[in-house]
This record gives structure tokens, C-alpha cells and sequence, in this order.
């Protein structure tokens, strides 16, 4: 069985309930290119670390270990499913699954967005809408706003639908939530998160815009485009926004939420499936908040 075989009967017969459809499509196109024409019995460990390097350079720039990883990834999860499948004589598709190349990825960004950086951030935005009104500006500012309230991933967000917005009764109040439905979040456990009275404003406008859809109806290409400009513009502004990204927005919330709560909570927010995850990855960022008790304990 070729690759490019085993990818398709993968992506029709056992993958059709991926996360990421996008994703999945880009890196089985891209797995095609390179290996789509290779027998799987064939596959060995130089091989596929050949298929790494073919991947990194493969496109206009170069991948990063950790898209390069994702592809492999891809790969590997699919001949798995092939020494699970037989032929019509009964015989194995594949005895065994060849040892992949391993990969050392940090994935930790400690870029945040600053309160001013933020505070440009909307105003452009807001002259783009101005000046763009035949694009969804006034959408991606709730986007924006939304990521940067609940500390959710981008992909989460984007799975968001009305139905997933519930209204509960906190201690005589009405709050609402959002729920981040099982198998969307990455550790595909649900997590709901309370809504800020900014987002909770945005609702109806963003409800109605949706009908029966997802409340940010936007595809990977109409986000890329939309960030793009907004880079441009901010650094007309002389800010450096090249490392910030959508994720960013996540980081910043748990960062300034790491110097004010408890990690219980933090880690809560954040959804991450321990403690220890979150403070491994935001601890070292309140090392300020030690200056004033270093001092205190020295004078």
C-alpha cells in the first residue's frame, strides 16, 4: 500500500471526526508531495528522518520543529491504524510501524501584549473597520477581545457556537458562561469559563450575526490576512508585533492572572490538565511580584 492510499482511506474511514480539518487537509497535501508515492512496508527510520528535513524546507519558508513534528505526527497515527488493518488473503497491511526521529520543541512563548500595546491594538482595528467595511473588522474585534477575556486557544474559540453560551445564577446574579465542548479543547476535556460583561455586551449583535453557526465564523486564511494588517498597522505605530500572535492573547491573560489569583485557579483558566503545567509554564513569569519581599527581607 502506497502512503498517499493510507491517507485517504485514513482521512475518510477514521479520521473524519478531526479537530482540525484545515490542518489535517495541509498535512496530508504536503505528506503526498513528498512520500504520497513510497510503500508503507518499506518505511524505516532514516527514511523518515530524510521526510523531516524534506518537510522543514518544504514551501516558501522554512518550517518550525513543532509543524514539522505535526506532519509526522500525521504520519505516524496512520500506520498505526495500518497494522491494525488487513489484507483480503488476512494478511497484516503493515507488521510493524517503523521508529520516528524524536524532536526537541519548546512551545513557551513569553511574548505578552501590554495594556498600550492593547489599547492601539483596538484603535486600529477600529480604523480598519473604517476603512474596510467590505471586511468582518467588527467580528475580529469581538474575536480579539474574546480571546484576550477567557484565555481560551484560537481553535477553541472558533468552535464556539450560540448553543455553547449558558446563563446561570451565581449568588443571586446572573452570569454567563461559556462552554469549550469535549474533544475541542487540547487536552480534549470540557472547560467552561465565565464571561466578562464586555463579551456578555457583545452577545446579542454577535448571536445574530451567527444564525446557525459558529459565533466567529472565520477560516484560517480570513485570520492570517486579518493579523497581517494588523501587524502592518502596528508597526507604523513602532510596535514590534512580529512574535506576538493569536496564542499571545492567551499568555497575556494568564500572565497578569498568575500575579493576582492563586495557580489553582490560574490553572483552572487556562485548562490545563495539571497544576504542575501551569506552573512550570507562568511560575517563572512573577518573578517581579518578588522584588518588593526581596527587598523587605534585605533591609
Amino acid at each position: 500500500m502506497k502512503v498517499r492510499d493510507l491517507l485517504k482511506y485514513c482521512e475518510v474511514h477514521e479520521w473524519r471526526g478531526h479537530r482540525s480539518k484545515a490542518t489535517l487537509r495541509t498535512n496530508i497535501k504536503q505528506l503526498n508531495a513528498v512520500i504520497g508515492d513510497d510503500d508503507i512496508a518499506g518505511l524505516h527510520y532514516t527514511r523518515l528522518k530524510t521526510l523531516a528535513s524534506q518537510l522543514e524546507t518544504y514551501g516558501r519558508k522554512a518550517a518550525a520543529p513543532a509543524t514539522v513534528k505535526r506532519k509526522l505526527d500525521t504520519l505516524s497515527n496512520a500506520l498505526t491504524i495500518a497494522t491494525k488493518m488487513t489484507n483480503p488473503d488476512g494478511s497484516p497491511v503493515l507488521i510493524a510501524k517503523p521508529t520516528f526521529p524524536t524532536f526537541d520543541i519548546d512551545n513557551i512563548q513569553e511574548r505578552t501584549i501590554s495594556d498600550a500595546e492593547l489599547a492601539d491594538m483596538f484603535e486600529v482595528i477600529a480604523a480598519r473597520r473604517e476603512a474596510e467595511p467590505h471586511r468582518d473588522w467588527t467580528r475580529f474585534d469581538a474575536f480579539m477581545r474574546f480571546l484576550l477575556a477567557t484565555a481560551c486557544r484560537r481553535g477553541e474559540a472558533l468552535r464556539v457556537w450560540p448553543g455553547h453560551v449558558e446563563q446561570r445564577d451565581v449568588g443571586g446574579k446572573a452570569r454567563h458562561f461559556v462552554i469549550f465542548e469535549r474533544y475541542t479543547t487540547k487536552t480534549k476535556k470540557p472547560r467552561i469559563v465565565p464571561l466578562s460583561a464586555e463579551i456578555v455586551r457583545m452577545l446579542p449583535s454577535l448571536r445574530l450575526q451567527s444564525g446557525n453557526g459558529p459565533l466567529f465564523p472565520f477560516t484560517a486564511s480570513q485570520l492570517w490576512g486579518l493579523w497581517k494588517a494588523v501587524r502592518v498597522d502596528m508597526a507604523k505605530r513602532g510596535h514590534d508585533f512580529s512574535l506576538v500572535r493569536y496564542h499571545s492573547c492567551r499568555h497575556t491573560t494568564l500572565t497578569k492572572a498568575m500575579k493576582r489569583f492563586p495557580l489553582a485557579k490560574v490553572s483552572k483558566l487556562a485548562g490545563h490538565a495539571s497544576i504542575q503545567i501551569t506552573a512550570d509554564r507562568y511560575g517563572h513569569l512573577s518573578a517581579d511580584d518578588l522584588v518588593d519581599m526581596v527587598d523587605e527581607i534585605a533591609a
